[in-house]
């Protein structure tokens, strides 16, 4: 347990050290990195089936109660945030195919189970972040592989058919599984101790994450080292994708006079990217130069969800002067 929550704890500082002994690895052993790519398909499933067990599918009738609200979710996740990065692709690597590709494949994939801490610990709605990820993971089973068809096709060849074979076996099964196994250790164990157990998911999910991200590093590294401005074309587009999402969320929340637990959840929601899933689909179908930008992905995102948190304290604030207020005026 207490190699668990270190890992958790320390899981960025974690994959940015994986990152650097990867391409060290690779530049010392060049070829190595692509001799060990057979291993991704173990690799993925260390990372993939633990993190379900923490996925209840039953969460997504939670939905029914909230159409209003899931809808802009959905909006946002599915059409919105698609676009945008799409958009950006556009116009910052439109000579970087694969780059464009991982940057189109940040925005499709949908959140992540770690919005339930970050907006826990923010004060908002928790629980509605787990009808979120819920219900957007399975939507996304359909809609990733034709939003991948449509926009980045334009880059490389994408077979939304095969994609969607691939996300029902490599996600939707360990999916299956995690339920089963959380059912199981539930009844077996009880819930008090399962929930004592639970942060040991994540950590095993991590290392299988470490380890795919370690062989694509190896594999590519000699190209990375060789070329360090990609970091600085990569990192510029993901800047201002997260910046555009975490803003507009805010700003919709704001005009629409959400109440402040719904704005975290919703500014959560759009924004918490799945590492896990963009990974898994960037390895299985696309050049190992599109997981580069997967790779750098969660150190930016994780400074926005950080940075986030360290504003809610003031937009709880202004929200409770400026829009609560209102809204108990217009009741």
């Amino acid at each position: 347990m207490s190699v668990a929550q270190f890992i958790n704890k320390q899981m960025i500082k974690l994959l940015m050290g994986v990152i650097v002994l990867g391409l060290l690895v690779g530049y010392i052993l060049p070829g190595v990195g692509k001799q060990l790519q057979v291993l991704y398909p173990v690799a993925l499933f260390v990372m993939l089936y633990p993190m379900m067990v923490g996925i209840k599918i039953n969460e997504v009738a939670g939905a029914a109660k909230r159409v209003g609200f899931m809808s802009v979710v959905m909006v946002f996740n599915y059409l919105i945030s698609p676009l945008l990065a799409a958009l950006l692709a556009l116009v910052f690597l439109a000579g970087y195919p694969d780059f464009a590709v991982g940057l189109i494949l940040t925005g499709v994939v949908p959140c992540a189970g770690m919005i339930v801490a970050w907006t826990a610990m923010a004060k908002g709605n928790a629980p509605m972040t787990l009808v979120i990820t819920v219900t957007s993971f399975l939507a996304g089973i359909v809609l990733i592989p034709l939003w991948m068809s449509f926009l980045a096709g334009k880059y490389v060849p994408v077979n939304a058919w095969q994609m969607m074979q691939t996300i029902l076996f490599t996600l939707v099964i360990p999916l299956i599984l995690g339920n089963l196994t959380r059912v199981w250790l539930v009844k077996k164990w009880g819930s008090q101790k399962f929930m004592a157990l639970k942060p040991v998911f994540p950590a095993v999910s991590a290392l299988g994450m470490y380890l795919v991200f370690f062989i694509s590093m190896m594999a590519e590294s000699v190209t990375l080292l060789h070329n360090p401005q990609y970091l600085g074309i990569i990192a510029i587009p993901l800047v201002v994708f997260y910046t555009l999402l975490f803003s507009s969320s805010v700003l919709y929340a704001r005009l629409t006079r959400t109440n402040y637990p719904d704005m975290v959840a919703l500014a959560y929601g759009v924004s918490g990217k799945n590492i896990s899933i963009a990974l898994a689909l960037a390895v299985v179908f696309f050049p190992p130069l599109t997981v580069m930008i997967i790779a750098i992905k969660p150190l930016i995102q994780v400074l926005f969800m950080a940075g986030f948190y360290r504003l809610t304290p003031y937009l709880r604030e202004y929200w409770a002067q400026n829009v609560t207020p209102a809204m108990e005026t217009s009741n």
